[in-house]
């Protein structure tokens, strides 16, 4: 995996939740999960604006994080093709979902979380 200048680019989260959304998904997809569960704890104690998206971005952060360390090809992140032209497809489906005007805040950060993770596989594969 080529790691990119720019992974935080175009990512939902600003300033240094950004920095630590980062992190996380750094060590989530190096399989560092002590590491990740620590900057986890971190992103939990950030404000994020509504209550309501935090508890949905962070509820995705959770499974994803417990996605990569099971390995259940059950799992929809490890049965997901990962080359760049599916990755643009999923965060362009993710995107679309998350404009519906029946999404709850919840749901919103929820999928936010999942569009962020396209996005820095994205950045670190460019």
């Amino acid at each position: 995996m080529t790691k990119s200048s720019k992974p935080t680019k175009n990512l939902i989260l600003k300033g240094k939740a950004r920095e630590d959304l980062s992190q996380f998904l750094s060590n989530a997809l190096d399989r560092r999960f002590t590491d990740a569960e620590r900057v986890l704890q971190d992103l939990k104690n950030r404000d994020l604006g509504d209550p309501e998206f935090k508890e949905g971005y962070l509820t995705a952060l959770e499974g994803i994080l417990l996605s990569v360390r099971s390995g259940d090809e059950r799992d929809f992140f490890n049965k997901i093709n990962f080359d760049l032209e599916k990755m643009e497809n999923y965060r362009e489906e993710f995107l679309e979902f998350n404009s519906s005007p029946i999404r709850t805040s919840y749901d919103m950060g929820y999928f936010s979380a999942w569009i962020d993770l396209i996005q820095y596989r994205i950045n670190i594969e460019k």
